[in-house]
């Protein structure tokens, strides 16, 4: 037990809950150098095209180094494709801690969905035109300083086999 009287397992999935909710927030409102800082050093975002062990072909697969450089062309020089920004809106459901790997690390799932509009000129792909993308993810997160950090994201899209436009926000 905790010290407030909740099961161990219950802190920790409403801490994860808490955590999740604030990487979605931090997406939302355009904060990429703050949800940046949600990775570990070796941490890693990966978006495969078909579910199996790695190496499976990937849609995205960015070491921490990559997701650095693809949060700066984002914030700080002329992505076309996204000028001007996706407004998006995350939805995080069906969260389950699945199994700690060791006492500092445990795997979560859960289920998102990302709503995004593209606001722009009518030259633009997709302007003005709603769109959702759906997803099934799972988390390897760290938790070595008394903070969790991510150390694998990996959301498998449910349309991920068919043609995607446009997927320069981050999902």
């Amino acid at each position: 037990m905790s010290e407030v009287g909740l099961p161990v397992d219950l802190m920790t999935l409403l801490e994860v809950q808490a955590f999740l909710y604030r990487e979605a927030r931090l997406l939302d409102e355009g904060l990429l150098e703050e949800w940046l800082s949600l990775f570990t050093d070796d941490g890693e975002y990966i978006m495969p095209i078909k579910a199996g062990p790695p190496p499976e072909p990937a849609i995205i697969r960015d070491s921490r180094a990559r997701l650095e450089e693809r949060v700066f062309r984002l914030t700080h020089t002329l992505a076309h494709s996204q000028r001007p920004s996706s407004m998006t809106q995350h939805e995080v459901t069906n969260i389950e801690l699945l199994e700690p790997e060791n006492e500092n690390m445990i795997v979560v799932a859960c289920n998102l969905t990302v709503h995004e509009l593209r606001p722009g000129n009518p030259s633009q792909i997709g302007l003005a035109q709603p769109r959702s993308l759906h997803g099934r993810c799972r988390y390897r997160l760290s938790n070595q300083t008394g903070e969790w950090k991510i150390r694998e994201k990996c959301c498998l899209l449910l349309n991920r086999e068919y043609p995607i436009y446009n997927l320069t926000f981050i999902f």
